[in-house]
């Protein structure tokens, strides 16, 4: 190897070993200087463009049977494409068994037509006195012991543009057991 040749070589070595150090060093200081002043911050996002629902109070269980629907949830394309079937739990939250139990599943009500979130429009949904809101289907729930739940499904043809909504307070229609009044 030439004299001119070794000369290059340890050149570049001096100059990557010295690169190599500066950015070590430099990696160093940064993470002390971050240890040193690191804080824990927490961040959150308020989305002021959603309206919700006012929440509902709390009311006492009368003595009796007292059936309430605790879940609503839609599966698109179910049992084929262009249906949706609408699964809705209930639970008998009273104290006597509730029997001849329907429930009345609006697929449509609450519906949200445009999403706020996405343009810079309010957000807007179905209006309740619209005849798709008022759409439904009665389905008749099984009989049931107090604190026992039930899931029915309806099954319902999807409408172009309207988004299955949320079904909120739905018609719950039941009598109580009469071997317990």
């Amino acid at each position: 190897m030439s004299q001119k040749t070794l000369l290059i070589v340890v050149f570049w070595v001096v100059v990557g070993s010295m690169l190599i150090w500066q950015f070590n060093d430099y990696n160093q200081t940064v993470t002390q200087q971050d240890q040193a002043t690191m804080k824990p911050e927490h961040y959150f996002f308020y989305n002021t463009n959603v309206v919700d629902d006012p929440a509902h109070q709390s009311k006492p269980h009368p003595v009796g049977a007292d059936v309430q629907q605790t879940s609503y949830s839609v599966e698109d394309n179910a049992p084929g494409v262009g249906s949706f079937t609408c699964h809705a739990i209930l639970k008998n939250e009273g104290t006597v068994k509730a029997v001849d139990i329907q429930i009345f599943i609006r697929p449509y009500r609450k519906s949200m037509l445009i999403d706020g979130e996405m343009i810079n429009h309010p957000t807007i949904y179905l209006d309740d006195n619209d005849p798709r809101s008022q759409f439904g289907q009665w389905v008749s729930v099984p009989d049931l012991e107090p604190g026992h739940s039930a899931r029915v499904d309806a099954i319902f043809t999807a409408t172009q543009g309207i988004p299955p909504g949320k079904n909120p307070d739905p018609k719950i229609i039941f009598g109580n057991d009469k071997s317990n009044p």
